[in-house]
């Protein structure tokens, strides 16, 4: 970590935390952070307490899924990573995603206020608001015998800031600006909740029927992009350990990570 005058007081967050099971009550923040997904999985490696969080203004080698790099300018949109430790199977991992998906769609409803219903999941994990992207997750476990020793979490959203063209911002759709602080302490509230909820069977339903109500890509024609090649269909639903499930001339296949296209009507596949 890259020490030196602090402009934003992430500490503040802790105002903002409140549930059964609280993540953040050890928050590690800097000006600017290579990565703080980076300095988490250190930490992790190291012993850290599920729910420590390492927060930074500015991410000079920030990155996403398949090392997509995510930076943005200081101060202007919320970039953290939070360890956990969850109490899960191996082969359950995958809810973490849609654990944090639903923490951020629930946090940024309280913002959009009238217009939550443009908030959106695509799925596993990226975050909508108006059909373009607010937020971006990456999940990153290190397992053993069966189990995860731990996951850390990366989550960056879009708060004034945009990246690329197919993105939007909290500013943007609602002409407000959220305190950094506030917004990370109701994500993580949210996310104590959800990620709760993935470390049983019951919860691991109860999860997974609420991602489907909020999750954008079920019932419409989407292109999956994967390492074994690019797959077409209409995705029948979500399998209890967080897979799509497609439908392709009567076929189902489960997708436990993929990329998805959300393919508009006047497309062809």
């Amino acid at each position: 970590m890259t020490e030196g005058k602090q402009s934003i007081d992430w500490q503040s967050a802790k105002n903002f935390l409140s549930g059964e099971r609280q993540l953040g009550a050890i928050i590690h923040s800097a000006p600017e952070m290579r990565s703080t997904q980076d300095e988490a999985k250190k930490s992790a490696r190291a012993g850290a307490p599920c729910g420590t969080v390492f927060v930074a203004d500015f991410q000079t080698s920030g990155r996403g899924r398949r090392d997509r790099i995510w930076n943005s300018a200081p101060g202007i949109d919320l970039a953290f990573s939070v360890v956990l430790r969850p109490d899960i199977e191996s082969r359950h991992v995958h809810t973490l995603n849609l654990a944090a998906a639903m923490a951020v769609k629930t946090a940024l409803d309280g913002f959009f206020a009238d217009k939550k219903d443009l908030v959106k999941i695509k799925w596993p994990n990226d975050v909508m608001a108006n059909g373009k992207k607010i937020c971006g997750i990456l999940c990153e476990c290190s397992i053993s015998d069966g189990k995860p020793d731990y996951a850390v979490l990366g989550i960056g959203v879009n708060v004034s800031g945009t990246h690329g063209p197919d993105a939007t911002s909290v500013l943007m759709e609602t002409g407000r600006r959220p305190r950094l602080p506030r917004l990370l302490g109701e994500i993580l509230t949210e996310l104590g909740h959800f990620s709760k909820l993935a470390e049983t069977e019951d919860g691991r339903a109860e999860l997974v029927e609420i991602y489907k109500i909020n999750c954008a890509t079920l019932g419409r024609k989407v292109k999956i992009i994967t390492d074994d090649g690019v797959f077409a269909g209409v995705p029948a639903g979500i399998a209890i350990d967080g897979a799509l499930l497609l439908t392709d001339g009567g076929k189902i296949s489960a997708f436990h990570a993929a990329d998805v296209v959300h393919v508009r009507a006047e497309n062809h596949l």
